[in-house]
Parts: C-alpha cells; sequence; structure tokens
C-alpha cells in the first residue's frame, strides 16, 4: 500500500524547531478528516489566543490540508 499524501507532507515537513512547536497538534494526525481538523483547530486556536504563526508554518497547514482533501477525494473514487 503506497504512503498518503498527507502523511508523507506531514513526515518531510522541513520545518524549524520553532515551526514545529507552533503545529505540534497536527503532526499527530492519524487519517486525512483528522489532520483536516486539526489543521483547522490551529489556525482557529492562534487567531484567538493572538498567537503569530510564521509564513512557514502557515504553508505547512494548507500543504497537509491540501494533501488530505486529495487523499479523502481519492478514497471517493475508489
Amino acid at each position: 500500500m503506497r504512503m498518503r499524501r498527507f502523511k508523507f507532507t506531514i513526515e518531510k515537513n522541513g520545518l524549524r524547531d520553532y515551526d514545529i512547536e507552533n503545529v505540534k497538534y497536527v503532526l499527530g494526525s492519524s487519517s486525512p478528516k483528522d489532520a483536516i481538523r486539526r489543521v483547522d483547530k490551529t489556525l482557529k486556536d492562534a487567531k484567538l489566543t493572538g498567537k503569530r504563526l510564521s509564513y512557514y508554518a502557515r504553508q505547512f497547514l494548507e500543504a497537509v490540508a491540501i494533501s488530505a482533501q486529495t487523499d479523502l477525494y481519492e478514497e471517493e473514487e475508489c
């Protein structure tokens, strides 16, 4: 079985330690739906608390969400 896109994106994130601390919750995603939920929660929490996410952290979150959506789409097609 091939690796899911969202898992590959998480494993090959290329983030600095500071950015990893800010998106740590997303790194524990176990499924595409879980990844999307965690990305949404991370962005919402950052906005509510006034926590600033770096450009790279935001790009990573967007990449995980897109990868997870693609995985979900492919699951529906099969």
